[in-house]
């Protein structure tokens, strides 16, 4: 996700999918809302991961969580948006 300008910070976590145990959503933190589509954010992926691996769903995000570390707080992401 670093290639693209419009984005500060990004996760991918697993979300509770009936069907398949979990699947990945990436949320996303950037510039500006209105700057890029679902489409553009995901378009790195295609082609490098697994088609099964290519999220189902982009939450933007106002501000990433951050852990006192100042690292993505990926247990809080995962607390607010792994149900499904």
């Amino acid at each position: 996700m670093s290639a693209l300008p419009e984005v500060s910070l990004a996760a991918v976590i697993g979300r509770t999918d009936p069907k398949w145990g979990e699947r990945p959503i990436l949320l996303v933190q950037t510039r500006d809302a209105d700057e890029i589509s679902d489409d553009d954010l995901l378009a790195p992926l295609r082609g490098k991961v697994a088609p099964w691996w290519i999220p189902d769903a982009v939450i933007r995000l106002p501000r990433m969580p951050l852990a006192s570390t100042g690292k993505i707080d990926k247990m809080r992401l995962r607390a607010e948006y792994g149900g499904a």
